[in-house]
């Protein structure tokens, strides 16, 4: 298995599918991370307290360089495309700039072998070492589990638990929809029944033409009846509602000496209006018969043009 992955990474260019080339890239990164992380574990194990650790960074054009740092300062301005143990021939650690045929890399040595740090950075050319058959079988592996994730991801966009909330709001509006339609049903059955006895019941209780007395529906009006318990002109106390009674009859009294006009108009046996025109005092009344009681509505005032 790893004498096929090595040809596949050798083939010409024009004989690699885009799919091949695609993986070919993501083993050459991954291999690329783990002889840089083989080179750092390499550097803390003779070196434990000098704090080597790797720094990575993307520069303009897209590129992920590695910088080496001792004790947070870095070793080198520049970064390299790997950090690389050159244990089968100078035990260095190498910082890679540049790939070549094969499996060589060019490169600078920034750490000696004793783990001193470099001070003439001299470059070096290295052979890359690729992982073991069972490192590469791991990488096969992950990227089959990374395309069963996106795989999974695109047939559970949501959880079960999500489900569950969608099916319990879905059930519960269903039922709601149903509850208001029974509701208007219900109620639009009452309306169409109700209506007939509603009318069949005011026909029966008006009350008659006859039974409207003007001047006592006017004292009505005019001593408070109709007002509010809260308006400020109801009177309250025995002497202001005995005070109203007479100013009451007073002014209706008088008022008839002018003279008044009494309307009255039927709607269909189930209600009727009555008016009655103070020409004196240039006013109309106007009261509702319905449900055997009259009761009064308002009043307005009348040009005293339109009485002559």
């Amino acid at each position: 298995l790893f004498e096929r992955i090595i040809i596949i990474l050798h083939f010409p260019p024009s004989l690699i599918t885009p799919t091949q080339r695609s993986i070919n890239l993501i083993m050459a990164s991954s291999f690329a991370k783990q002889r840089t992380t083989e080179a750092l574990k390499h550097l803390q194990s003779i070196k434990p307290t000098d704090g080597f650790i790797t720094e990575s960074y993307l520069t303009t054009d897209g590129t992920t360089l590695i910088r080496l740092k001792r004790r947070g300062i870095s070793l080198s301005e520049k970064g390299y495309l790997e950090i690389v143990h050159d244990a089968s021939s100078t035990g260095c650690v190498v910082g890679i700039t540049s790939y070549g045929a094969g499996n060589v890399g060019r490169g600078v040595v920034l750490v000696e072998k004793n783990g001193a740090v470099c001070r003439d950075l001299r470059n070096i050319r290295v052979i890359l070492r690729n992982p073991a058959a069972s490192n590469v079988g791991n990488l096969r592996a992950m990227q089959q589990e990374r395309e069963d994730n996106i795989t999974r991801g695109a047939t559970e966009i949501i959880s079960e638990e999500d489900n569950k909330q969608i099916l319990q709001f879905f059930v519960l509006a269903v039922l709601g929809l149903i509850v208001l339609r029974s509701l208007t049903s219900a109620l639009l059955g009452l309306y169409i029944l109700g209506l007939p006895l509603l009318y069949m019941y005011a026909i029966s209780t008006a009350p008659s033409l006859e039974s409207f007395d003007a001047k006592k529906e006017l004292k009505r009006v005019l001593r408070g009846e109709n007002l509010p318990e809260d308006h400020p002109d109801k009177p309250r106390d025995w002497l202001s509602q005995t005070l109203a009674r007479v100013a009451a009859t007073v002014t209706t009294e008088v008022a008839g000496l002018g003279g008044y006009e009494v309307t009255m108009t039927d709607y269909l046996g189930a209600c009727k209006v009555a008016s009655v025109n103070l020409l004196a005092a240039n006013q109309v009344f106007y009261w509702v018969g319905v449900f055997g009681k009259w009761r009064f509505v308002t009043r307005r005032d009348v040009e005293s043009d339109k009485n002559d």
